[in-house]
């Protein structure tokens, strides 16, 4: 039975308040044992109700359409059974370079010749249990993508397949949230072009000599690198899930990817094969606070979000260790009352991948604060990758592994809109 809109906000709330509390109950502690283990639990169920919410709103808005756009109805067509046209079609993705959060790799994959009679509507989860179990029963379609594709031990997931999981994995990683944007790389390398000089209009006098004002460009290279993750799971997941059920699996792959893209686009180190995240880009400001770090505070945030306006950015949200948002939400006045956060405050976005045992001076629990125009942070992904299936390695715990190897890059497209804050503590 298909919930509300209202039903499903009323969801989103609880288990948006359930998650907040095991946050509160660490303290300046990680979330460990089996507070961590729900705290992914609601990250998972989140996801799935913001997404039942999305299409709801989407529903609810084209419904609100046609009520005030009497054209979008076939004329002479029965009321309780009329033909709809939409007065705006839905735009295609062929082509285009940059996704948006919005923006569905699988679609951008459909729209781009990527899907085949074959693929249209398999499942991934199907896919991946018929390579376990040896069942294809109730999936010809996943079988027969399957055939051809093993090369070494490996499966090449194919692109519509593999596309699924590719948007699970920008649904949940924090810095896609906060607005990094996608590229989907169909080759090993991708240039990029980049404004870097708009020149200075100059007023003139009548007939005189009008300035030559040249736009200016450089492009950013894309090279895909291998990451390699290894995906652990229970025989019982495969046993017990109803086969025509999707997602089980497709979220396990995606969560386990999603946690190390946010790592490398916050803070990889840039060697070779790891790419350079926004902490060691250079480009970038970087504000220190103090020689042994600093209690954060809001002004920290207001101050970051003003240095990227100073560069004639658009800062989008904060992205920040949980303990960091704990602490700005446990402020108190000289009273004892809590601190009201500052009107215009961008969303502060909580990840694990933002560490708090980072040195400075003598303090060495000091953590980082990430602030931008996030869309001008940009996630190179190969539309397609491999899974290996390691049959005996895990058999005596009796579980099934997989070695999933992703191929991406990550790259800033304008360096001068980001903030990073050092040396905060709490």
């Amino acid at each position: 039975m298909k919930k509300s809109i209202r039903e499903l906000r009323q969801e989103c709330d609880a288990l948006e308040s359930e998650a907040r509390e095991l946050i509160e109950r660490a303290g300046d502690s990680d979330l460990e044992g089996n507070d961590a283990e729900r705290f992914d639990e609601l990250t998972h169920e989140l996801d799935q109700v913001r997404e039942e919410l999305r299409k709801g709103e989407r529903r609810m808005a084209e419904v609100r359409n046609l009520a005030t756009n009497p054209r979008n109805v076939v004329p002479g067509s029965d009321v309780n059974e009329r033909t709809v046209r939409n007065s705006t079609p839905k735009k295609s993705l062929s082509g285009l370079q940059l996704l948006t959060r919005d923006q569905s790799v699988e679609t951008w994959g459909r729209d781009n010749g990527y899907a085949t009679a074959e693929s249209e509507g398999a499942s991934f989860d199907k896919f991946i249990r018929g390579i376990v179990t040896r069942d294809w029963q109730g999936a010809e379609q996943e079988r027969a993508l399957a055939e051809g594709t093993l090369s070494a031990g490996g499966y090449l997931v194919p692109t519509p397949l593999a596309s699924n999981v590719i948007d699970l994995v920008r649904n949940q990683a924090v810095v896609v949230q906060a607005g990094a944007q996608t590229i989907p790389m169909t080759s090993q390398t991708l240039k990029v072009p980049r404004l870097t000089g708009e020149g200075t209009p100059a007023w003139r006098n009548e007939n005189a000599a009008i300035s030559a004002q040249d736009l200016t460009f450089d492009a950013v290279t894309f090279t895909a690198r291998s990451l390699a993750r290894m995906v652990i799971m229970s025989r019982e997941l495969f046993e017990d899930s109803d086969p025509a059920a999707s997602g089980i699996i497709s979220k396990s792959f995606a969560n386990q990817i999603a946690v190390e893209l946010d790592r490398v686009a916050l803070r990889g180190s840039g060697t070779p094969p790891e790419p350079r995240g926004v902490l060691n880009t250079s480009g970038i400001t970087t504000t220190t606070h103090g020689a042994n770090g600093a209690a954060v505070t809001y002004d920290f945030l207001l101050d970051a979000a003003g240095t990227v306006l100073a560069n004639g950015y658009m800062p989008s949200a904060h992205v920040v260790a949980p303990r960091s948002l704990v602490s700005l939400a446990k402020a108190k006045d000289s009273q004892g009352n809590y601190l009201t956060a500052p009107a215009g405050l961008l969303p502060i976005l909580p990840t694990r991948q933002v560490p708090v045992n980072n040195t400075v001076g003598t303090s060495t629990d000091t953590s980082e604060v990430y602030t931008g125009q996030w869309n001008m942070l940009a996630i190179g992904i190969r539309t397609g990758f491999e899974i290996r299936f390691l049959q005996e390695r895990y058999a005596d715990n009796n579980q099934v592994a997989f070695l999933a190897t992703m191929r991406a890059d990550v790259q800033l497209l304008q360096p001068a809109a980001f903030v990073v804050d050092t040396g905060v503590r709490g």
